[in-house]
This record gives structure tokens, sequence and C-alpha cells, in this order.
């Protein structure tokens, strides 16, 4: 069992894949994690800054590639990763991708209590925009669509759990 989460920065992913993961006695793989460790950088605004995008993105297709085979596992994926196809392809394989769709007020409200901004927040016009054009990148590489807006982290691990059944 292969579970693959995507959305939008700030849509929870990495907080619903701990709790589903261990609902489900599931390994968590945070391919951030992985990409930073890759990098040799201190954050991800670091590889941004001083590498830049597609050198990021470049990492994320190495590190989906390095973990294709693995199973019994819950993969948190970066907001960006279904910009690329490839990437796209490994992640896909064998795995029941879950899109967390969340509206952009609650994106919004998550990135804003960071004390770090993704990289590609730089305004939110420009953060909103980015959401419209992803979104339907989004619906096509997904099996399954919750739509995580007023719903708790244990709820939306409730969804998915059945959701796959």
């Amino acid at each position: 069992m292969r579970i693959v989460l995507i959305g939008f920065m700030g849509s929870g992913k990495t907080t619903v894949a701990k709790l589903l993961a261990k609902k489900l006695r599931l390994k968590t793989i945070d391919m951030d994690d992985l990409a930073l460790k890759k990098s040799g950088r201190k954050s991800i605004n670091e590889i941004f800054e001083k590498d830049g995008e597609q050198k990021f993105r470049k990492i994320e297709y190495e590190v989906a590639k390095d973990i294709s085979n693995e199973d019994k596992v819950v993969i948190s994926t970066g907001g960006g990763v279904v910009m690329d196809k490839s990437t796209m392809n490994y992640l896909t394989k064998n795995s029941s991708v879950v899109y967390l769709k969340t509206g952009f007020d609650k994106i919004k409200k998550q990135v804003m209590l960071k004390k770090i901004r993704p990289p590609l927040f730089k305004s939110i016009v420009s953060a909103k925009k980015l959401l419209q054009a992803r979104e339907p990148l989004y619906e096509n590489f997904a099996n399954i669509v919750i739509t995580t807006d007023n719903k708790s982290v244990r709820s939306i691990v409730k969804e998915i759990i059945y959701g796959r059944k």
C-alpha cells in the first residue's frame, strides 16, 4: 500500500501524512525532508534562493525515483511536485494519490502562521494565481480528492481511509 498526498502549500499534507501513517501502521516519507538532505542546504527556501526552482525540481525528481519502490508508506509531497510529469510518474506508480483540496483562505491562514514562508508564497496575489494554475494538475493526478476546509485532521484521515475501500 502506497498513499501519496498532493496539494498546495499549507494544505496539511505533512500533518495528515503523519496521522494517516500512524492509523494504518505505515511508514511516513516527507519528500521535502529528503530533498533537503540530498541538497545539503539548510532549508527549502535556501535551495530556491541559491540554486533556483529548476534545481529543486530536479532534486525532487531524484527523490521520487529513489522512493519509487517503497511500499507500506504514506508520502507527503511538496506543493509543486505536480509541475513535473516525470516526477509524478514515479509517485503515481502503484499508489493511491490523494489531493488535499484546500480553499485559498485556509491556505493563506496556514502559511501566515509559519515563521518561514514557502519560497513561492511571495505575495497573496501570486500565490492565489499559482494555486489556480496548479489545481487542474492536482485533480488530474489524484485518484481521490478530499476537500479539507472546515475539517479536522482526524476527519480528513478517516475520509482517506474509507475513501480508499
